[in-house]
């Protein structure tokens, strides 16, 4: 499957690649933006990669061969690619791009264990090295953990219903496969609701055997330090939970004095060290969210360091 990037022109638009950047794409999956970047920053830019799937890896390889010397790709997490280079690229990257989430390819492949459309074993790592699955997950679970985890990363109103259901199941003989689990969940909800019950039940698990946020926050506060003054950031994110961390973290980055309100003048000698580049997200348009239908919930992010 070869990889439709999301929002690339906003990519480009909002990285400003020149000539001779260095820039980062911490989540180059199938190498979609990678190329963009490349082709966009001339033949003296240089592009960095990391993924923690080596199907991505290969994918992006392959795609990327012409580009030569120019790309430099790392099977990693980008929490521990981007600490790697912290020595040697502090205040030199140019840009440095997040695509989060779960990629197209895993999902349309059922022996990934990604989706409740795809029967496949429970398995839902984006690493492979990692002993980390969905049905580990499960099987050293309460309900209880189900629960939380399933309100807290899906979002799920009935996550209290869903996770009994599977730990009871699971009391009877271990959950091995997708179907099994797509199935258990179905019979916890009202056949209203069983779709949104399903992909928020399956993104829960998914995210807590990856520990997706927390390597998102950790991989924000590790880019940050590299960035050159006037180097850009650009995030895009799928989901409210992912997008609420750059916002977030964002707006923290951008705020400048800390002082109490109410002092006549500041104490502090704060100053902003980030200049927020998107008040409101990009969106997609209609006509890349029709040739590309992944794209529909994407929301991008974009920043500057100033300091």
């Amino acid at each position: 499957m070869v990889h439709t990037p999301v929002l690339a022109r906003e990519v480009i638009r909002f990285l400003r690649c020149r000539q001779g950047d260095i820039t980062i794409d911490c989540t180059v999956d199938g190498g979609g933006h990678a190329e963009a970047i490349l082709r966009a920053c001339g033949e003296s830019g240089r592009l960095i990669g990391f993924d923690w799937d080596d199907e991505a890896i290969a994918a992006a390889r392959e795609r990327l061969a012409p580009f030569g010397d120019r790309v430099e790709l790392h099977h990693d997490s980008f929490v521990q690619g981007l600490q790697a280079l912290a020595p040697n690229f502090a205040n030199l990257v140019a840009g440095i791009l997040f695509d989060i989430g779960v990629s197209a390819a895993q999902i349309e492949r059922g022996e990934r264990g990604m989706s409740y459309r795809h029967e496949g074993p429970l398995d839902m790592r984006m690493d492979r090295r990692s002993t980390k699955t969905a049905r580990t997950l499960i099987d050293n679970s309460s309900w209880q953990d189900l629960a939380r985890i399933i309100r807290r990363y899906g979002e799920e109103p009935r996550a209290r219903t869903i996770a009994r259901r599977i730990a009871l199941a699971h009391q009877r003989r271990p959950i091995e496969s997708t179907a099994e689990l797509a199935r258990i969940i179905e019979q916890s909800v009202p056949r209203p609701f069983r779709n949104k019950a399903l992909a928020r039940t399956f993104q829960a698990i998914r995210i807590a055997v990856n520990d997706e946020l927390e390597e998102f926050e950790q991989g924000l506060r590790a880019a940050f330090p590299l960035l050159r003054i006037g180097g850009r950031l650009v995030v895009i994110s799928y989901h409210s939970l992912e997008d609420r961390i750059a916002k977030e973290t964002f707006r923290r980055w951008a705020v400048g004095c800390t002082c109490p309100p109410g002092l006549p003048q500041c104490i502090c000698g704060g100053q902003s060290r980030f200049k927020i580049l998107t008040p409101r997200p990009a969106r997609p348009t209609s006509g890349e969210t029709m040739s590309n239908p992944r794209a529909r919930s994407a929301k991008l992010r974009a920043g500057e360091r100033l300091g």
